[in-house]
């Protein structure tokens, strides 16, 4: 794999008392110290997100090498390492129980986000388009959303377990960064790119963009969705929101930042999208968070651990359901074009 050239000027700062924001430079302040890796309980070491003042971007500094990300994800149930049809033991053991699905029930009558389906994909690609990109495509599920809008798309992934699971589907996928994005495809130019829940992983998210952005065509969007730190969900749960995922997560946007970081990358923002309401109050996501809380106290996850977080989504709702989209929705997605 390619050396992740454009971050030296960020690695050398690394050890920096005072790091700044990558976009906007403003100062970043230690805000959240993690006590642990709740994928990996084992690694005694802790995290640092440091925030900018008005709290609208935080990263994790000291940043971590490229070499050392990688092994962040040797987990061997993270997502983008197994088949959606799996599912573990103990989620057949442990139960939300009637009031989750009450709760998802009248979740989904406040849903007005955009799901990704391929019916969305249509309204965003141009018509016509011929060639798509996902860049960060884990197993290649949303590559196969997006097929039948162009006429051929390929992906990158840097994590050899996700490629590998790709490519078993039938899927062009090369191994790569964003930050240094293999020589297969910097010789096409793209209709559409997408950045599905990638930004917040790489280690230079303006030149992440802006290597993309140079790929796109004069028509071209590009499709970037990150978690939105801004929400309820995220500011009730703290270090137990299941989209924190440190260490995973190296960045931490808002809406503002997001489109800051964009923009910083010579793209021009089109609109901003929220995303991922309904899904805050299903099994999945209870049990999730439920099994982080006792992670993070050194125990087994129970059935009081699951029926104590249902009651934690029951006063999300009340909060959430006629809330604003930056309040509401779990993750945030800018639509982009060249500038």
């Amino acid at each position: 794999m390619k050396d992740l050239s454009g971050t030296k000027n960020l690695m050398a700062g690394a050890a920096s008392a005072s790091p700044t924001c990558p976009f906007t430079a403003a100062p970043l302040q230690p805000a959240r110290p993690l006590a642990m890796d709740w994928r990996r309980p084992s690694d005694p070491r802790q995290w640092t997100i440091w925030w900018t003042p008005d709290h609208r971007y935080g990263q994790i500094h000291p940043r971590p090498t490229p070499e050392e990300v990688g092994a962040f994800y040797e987990v061997e149930t993270y997502y983008t390492h197994i088949n959606r049809a799996e599912i573990r033991a103990e989620e057949e053991a442990l139960r939300p129980g009637k009031l989750q699905r009450v709760l998802g029930s009248i979740a989904y009558r406040f849903e007005n986000g955009a799901e990704p389906t391929s019916e969305w994909w249509r309204s965003v690609i141009p018509q016509g388009a011929r060639e798509g990109l996902e860049i960060g495509c884990g197993n290649g599920d949303r590559m196969l959303t997006i097929a039948p809008h162009v006429q051929r798309v390929i992906g990158v992934e840097p994590d050899p377990a996700a490629t590998k699971l790709a490519r078993a589907n039938g899927l062009d996928v090369r191994e790569g960064t964003a930050e240094a994005l293999p020589d297969a495809v910097l010789d096409r130019r793209y209709d559409a790119i997408v950045f599905a829940h990638v930004l917040e992983h790489t280690i230079d998210p303006v030149l992440a963009l802006k290597n993309a952005g140079s790929l796109l065509t004069d028509t071209g969007v590009m499709s970037v969705e990150v978690p939105n730190n801004a929400c309820e969900g995220a500011k009730m749960m703290g270090d137990s929101w299941r989209w924190l995922d440190v260490p995973r997560h190296l960045n931490f946007f808002t809406p503002d930042s997001l489109r800051a970081c964009a923009e910083a990358a010579g793209l021009k923002v089109q609109a901003v999208l929220y995303r991922g309401y309904v899904r805050q109050f299903m099994p999945d996501w209870i049990l999730d968070e439920a099994r982080i809380v006792a992670t993070m106290e050194g125990r087994a996850v129970t059935q009081a651990d699951v029926d104590r977080q249902v009651r934690h989504s029951a006063r999300l709702l009340a909060r959430t359901a006629m809330a604003a989209p930056e309040k509401k929705y779990d993750s945030v997605r800018v639509l982009c074009t060249r500038n």
